[in-house]
């Protein structure tokens, strides 16, 4: 059988530009360039480099994978709440350490009381950050929002389509599976860039619902999700 994707797992491949993966987790572009990419600033002794919080697939074309895509879409949430820079970059360093991954913001759960990381390790909660009790329910919010596989890696994300901690029904998906990863109704192999071109071209939700055979909340928030996407962009 013929190996189209040369080895990788469909979630490692760059899918995604810059501009792309910030408009799906919400988040300006110039923050989320600094986030994949880094920055250099200036300094009384020099130019000094702001350290990028995730590894890329591809820095030389500065793109993301589905796995980067998971990363951001839990970098978004612990700065949201305030999570200080340092701690972030000390927790990822020491998961990377202990755990053996790359992607240890993607590949283990985090929880924060909105000043110190927590993963889980080993079957119990361990202070990546040398912090005290965690506060979990908005975080877990966003943790169910990640479907994992057997190994506990992400395999699908299922990405906020409201603003702050009311993030919207897990009614739109992406898989790196299906469609290269592009935003699907969840359930089907309907990308939600079709139903939104469709709508705007002047077909009602009850005519695309009928025609794709999916329920009008589904057509409902995959208008809204790409709606949001392009006053984004």
């Amino acid at each position: 059988m013929t190996d189209i994707y040369g080895g990788k797992h469909p979630r490692d491949l760059p899918l995604y530009s810059v501009a792309d993966a910030a408009r799906i987790v919400r988040v300006s572009p110039a923050t989320l360039r600094s986030w994949v990419l880094g920055r250099r600033y200036p300094t009384r002794e020099g130019a000094r480099l702001w350290e990028a919080l995730v590894r890329i697939a591809d820095p030389r074309t500065a793109r993301l994978s589905f796995t980067n895509l998971v990363e951001l879409h839990v970098l978004s949430l612990l700065r949201g709440k305030k999570v200080q820079v340092n701690r972030i970059r000390s927790a990822t360093r020491f998961i990377r350490k202990e755990m053996g991954t790359e992607h240890p913001l993607a590949d283990v759960d985090t929880h924060t009381d909105q000043v110190h990381i927590y993963v889980e390790f080993f079957g119990q909660l361990v202070n990546a950050s040398q912090a005290q009790a965690a506060l979990r329910p908005i975080v877990e919010r966003y943790l169910t929002r990640i479907e994992r596989d057997e190994r506990g890696l992400a395999r699908r994300l299922f990405p906020s389509t409201r603003d702050g901690d009311e993030l919207g029904p897990r009614l739109i998906v992406i898989d790196p599976q299906l469609r290269f990863g592009r935003p699907l109704i969840a359930r089907t192999n309907i990308e939600t860039s079709a139903v939104a071109e469709r709508f705007q071209a002047g077909e009602s939700w009850t005519e695309l619902a009928d025609d794709f055979a999916v329920n009008e909340a589904s057509i409902a928030e995959a208008v809204r999700f790409e709606t949001e996407l392009r006053r984004a962009a």
